[in-house]
Formats: C-alpha cells, sequence, structure tokens
C-alpha cells in the first residue's frame, strides 16, 4: 500500500476526526475516501498485508464448501 506524508496542520485535521471523511481538492474534486483509526499506530504495527497467500484463501475456501457444517437450527 502506497503511502502519502502529511504536514502537521492537515494531520492535525485528520487525527480530529470521529468518522470517515471525502478528501477533495481546491476544485472540490473528490480525491479518495479517509477513515480514521481508533488510536494512532504506527506504520510498522499495522497489517497491510493479507495473512496468507491467495492460494491458502482458495484451499480455505474449497474446504468450506466440502464441509460446510452444521445449520444454525441445528443449535
Amino acid at each position: 500500500m502506497q503511502q502519502i506524508k502529511v504536514d502537521a496542520a492537515l494531520g492535525e485535521k485528520l487525527a480530529g476526526l470521529k468518522g470517515q471523511a471525502v478528501l477533495v481538492d481546491e476544485q472540490g474534486r473528490a480525491l479518495g475516501f479517509f477513515s480514521p483509526l481508533q488510536e494512532p499506530t504506527k506504520v510498522e504495527e499495522l497489517q497491510l498485508e493479507p495473512p496468507g497467500t491467495l492460494e491458502e484463501s482458495e484451499e480455505l475456501r474449497k474446504r468450506a464448501r466440502e464441509n460446510p457444517g452444521r445449520p444454525l437450527e441445528k443449535f
């Protein structure tokens, strides 16, 4: 995932948000969305990549289709 370093003023504005925001440029064009984290966290501490490979995910899906478990009404 790419990173964009923001200046201190914008960083404070973004850190003060309580919910999602649309980022717009000076002409009012939407650039993207911003979702604040619950707590400020160092980038190194974030899990930005999925924990497994695509092949591992496919294998888990295949197993789930083969053995879907019990219907909820049996609980």
